[in-house]
């Protein structure tokens, strides 16, 4: 039977998640579903080799330096203002992504991108999410999340015919189009977040997002540093694969159609990770929960590994890395409101997606650049599963939960 605490929190405050679900996957967020469908198409027009494509497409790891300021902007002045902003951003560079004529042009059109997308991303609806349910934390979060893994179910379809029909530049037209008109009027009326949960200093001020002994703080509890680790090792490898997906099932035996509607079927297995994982955290110990499934990917990785595994085997294996992508998307905004609350939600959301976001440029460089040495993408595949091993481990080093949320070793900030 449904509590009236859970029903109250729905009724108060569905329309988030309905926003979250909507909007997320719609900007910057879903970039990483649909970049493998550029792969071959700039190979054909520019001649340039998959590791160079790679380098532009995860100059990330610039711009995940500012992650953390995003979310200590977000944790101060709220998320509406920061994601729409953010938003209309990404739709221009997409558009300047479509005219670029040479390599130049297309790293910097991404440096745009990737900077303003920051602010497009979990940073800003996870913590608009968290911040309005408690009792039903993880299955509010998950639902929401299930819009972006289903952006990723049709997305790629959509931009591989896209492409076909109309070329590569029309492929970033359809995604301006989509952040434009989509997720900035969504986002506008639908996603807010408690301005109550707010970090303030002695005068009642919200403290300034580049207080050094905010930070100092942050950095010195290693269950933050545990939960970056975890993050970062699991997704970076994940982003890796998909960075790289409709290349490396091709080499796999499939054809290029088949290895579009395979990316959707691990966008699939995504909302599958995402919903069972949110279910599980609002009852069992998160960090188990993490545990347990970023082990699934090792299992992946391994059917994986024969020159051609056959579609059921391929098939079998993208389920499993998805279920983890999934698992990581729900369970580390949960693990972070759950251990440290609200107040300084968003940075250290924020340093997680700093480490992810080095973690995921230098994966998907390494799968790029592996292939061209080794003709094979099995020894990035070997790789991933060691990563996935430690970023299990590291989610069972987080301890119990504790008393009273909050960061340990916590300074008085002006």
């Amino acid at each position: 039977m449904i509590s009236q605490t859970t029903r109250d929190e729905w009724h108060a405050h569905w329309k988030v998640v309905l926003g979250t679900f909507l909007a997320m996957g719609l900007g910057y967020g879903g970039w990483s579903f649909t970049s493998s469908q550029f792969v071959q198409p700039l190979q054909e027009a520019f001649g340039w080799g998959r590791g160079q494509i790679a380098i532009a497409f995860h100059v990330a790891a610039f711009a995940a330096l500012v992650a953390p300021l995003y979310g200590r902007l977000i944790d101060r002045v709220g998320v509406r203002p920061v994601l729409c902003t953010c938003l209309a951003i990404v739709a221009v560079a997409y558009v300047m992504i479509a005219h670029s004529v040479n390599y130049t042009m297309f790293i910097v059109a991404f440096l745009v991108l990737v900077f303003a997308g920051m602010g497009t991303t979990g940073i800003a609806f996870t913590r608009a999410v968290a911040g309005w349910f408690s009792t039903t934390r993880g299955t509010a979060l998950a639902v929401s999340r299930i819009g972006y893994s289903l952006t990723g179910a049709f997305m790629p379809i959509a931009v591989y015919y896209v492409i076909a029909n109309h070329g590569w530049r029309a492929g970033f037209y359809l995604l301006a189009a989509v952040a434009v008109l989509v997720a900035l009027p969504v986002s506008w009326l639908l996603v807010k977040d408690r301005r109550d949960a707010v970090e303030l200093n002695a005068k009642g001020q919200p403290v300034s997002i580049f207080n050094p002994a905010l930070w100092g703080s942050l950095v010195r509890d290693k269950r933050v540093l545990l939960v970056c680790l975890a993050a970062a090792l699991t997704y970076g490898p994940c982003v890796g694969i998909l960075s790289q997906l409709q290349p490396l099932l091709t080499d796999k035996g499939l054809s290029p159609g088949m290895a579009a509607q395979y990316s959707a079927l691990l966008a699939i297995s995504v909302v599958a990770g995402t919903l069972t994982t949110g279910i599980l955290v609002d009852r069992i110990w998160a960090p188990a929960v993490g545990c347990a499934f970023t082990l699934l990917p090792i299992l992946g990785i391994a059917l994986l590994m024969p020159s051609v595994p056959g579609p059921l085997l391929i098939g079998a294996g993208l389920v499993l890395i998805g279920l983890a992508q999934g698992a990581e998307i729900d369970v580390i905004a949960y693990i972070i409101a759950k251990y440290f609350g609200m107040k300084s939600f968003g940075a250290i959301y924020g340093l997680s997606t700093l480490f992810i976001g080095l973690a995921a440029a230098l994966g998907s460089v390494a799968f790029g650049f592996v292939y061209d040495v080794f003709q094979s993408y099995n020894v990035a595949l070997i790789g991933a599963g060691g990563l996935f091993l430690i970023a299990a481990l590291s989610y069972l080093l987080l301890g119990r939960y504790p008393a009273e949320p909050g960061v340990k070793g916590r300074l008085d900030v002006q």
